[in-house]
């Protein structure tokens, strides 16, 4: 899959079908893959911390999950890419891994409602193989790292927040025994129905954002307002770099 290089960031131009594609295929040869969303979010907290930057950098996949991420590619480097949101390849990953008879793990969030995603996921995929589920509030680190390999999960699903995710996947990705290591963000939450995905019209026209912001405006007011001040800043600094 062709790369794009944004932001000292290797972005990958695929669409969803191809994303899920190339996922696949890499499980299939038993492969190793850890999968990374970028958003504007990201972009800043990779110029903030060298750790973070580094992680994404040796990626095996980097998807554009957010519409700043996309519009900074087409203007910066006129690739008409699309956006490739967790949720909606890790709901493309789940439809295929029921009829491909692939197993699952979710790791993460809160356990009452890591107990209703499954409940959920149970109902929509029936023939889904979960082979484990453990919640994100864990202090022993190795004792989940231990739990997750020894069901061999084909796909393990990560719904934690950043970037504790990315470096417990960095430092564990050789012990968890898994295929393709992806983190979702807030998805269990959103399939769990604990949070609502903004409407589809939002989500099209690059607003998903504001729906966000009118849900948790006091968690979010300095990510949105700050952190994408910031992000300005770096795109105009890449453009004239």
């Amino acid at each position: 899959m062709n790369k794009i290089e944004l932001f000292d960031l290797l972005i990958d131009e695929g669409n969803l079908k191809e994303t899920v594609d190339e996922m696949l295929a890499r499980i299939q040869r038993d492969e190793v893959i850890e999968h990374v969303g970028v958003n504007s979010n990201k972009v800043v907290l990779s110029h903030r911390n060298a750790q973070i930057k580094k992680i994404i950098q040796q990626a095996d996949m980097v998807s554009a999950d957010g519409y700043s991420v996309v519009r900074a590619c087409r203007w910066l480097k006129k690739k008409n890419i699309e956006r490739v949101t967790g949720i909606d390849t890790m709901l493309e990953l789940l439809k295929q891994a029921e009829e491909r008879g692939l197993t699952v793990y979710f790791l993460g969030t809160k356990e009452v409602i890591l107990n209703r995603l499954l409940e959920v996921l149970n109902q929509q995929y029936p023939k889904l193989q979960i082979v484990g589920a453990q919640h994100g509030y864990f202090k022993d680190e190795q004792t989940v790292v231990n739990k997750i390999a020894a069901c061999q999960p084909q796909m393990l699903f990560i719904g934690m927040t950043s970037p504790y995710k990315e470096e417990f996947v960095s430092k564990y990705k050789n012990e968890l025994n898994a295929n393709l290591i992806m983190g979702v963000g807030g998805s269990f939450d959103v399939l769990a129905g604990e949070i609502s995905r903004a409407p589809v019209w939002m989500q099209h026209n690059g607003l998903e954002w504001l729906h966000r912001f009118m849900k948790e405006p006091q968690r979010l007011y300095k990510r949105y307002i700050f952190e994408n001040i910031y992000f300005v800043y770096l795109l105009v600094q890449e453009k004239f770099k």
